[in-house]
């Protein structure tokens, strides 16, 4: 199965995102990320199915959880 990912600058704002997703319903899981992966070079990411992306980056904008995407 493919996944996604979306990029946080720590690991609380790693574990809000995650909240926010197990709230909504949407499996995740949390990632280390080397620095070269993202735009900012952010060290902690949140994995998510393929399908499930667009559903998650609608539940994270909605909880006010800042994120990047990769490269």
């Amino acid at each position: 199965m493919k996944h996604r990912y979306f990029a946080f600058s720590s690991l609380t704002f790693a574990y809000k995102g995650q909240d926010a997703l197990d709230n909504t319903g949407i499996r995740s899981k949390i990632i280390r990320l080397s620095g070269d992966e993202t735009k900012k070079g952010c060290r902690y990411g949140i994995e998510v199915n393929d399908k499930d992306y667009p559903d998650a980056k609608y539940a994270l904008n909605r909880a006010g959880v800042p994120y990047t995407e990769p490269l």
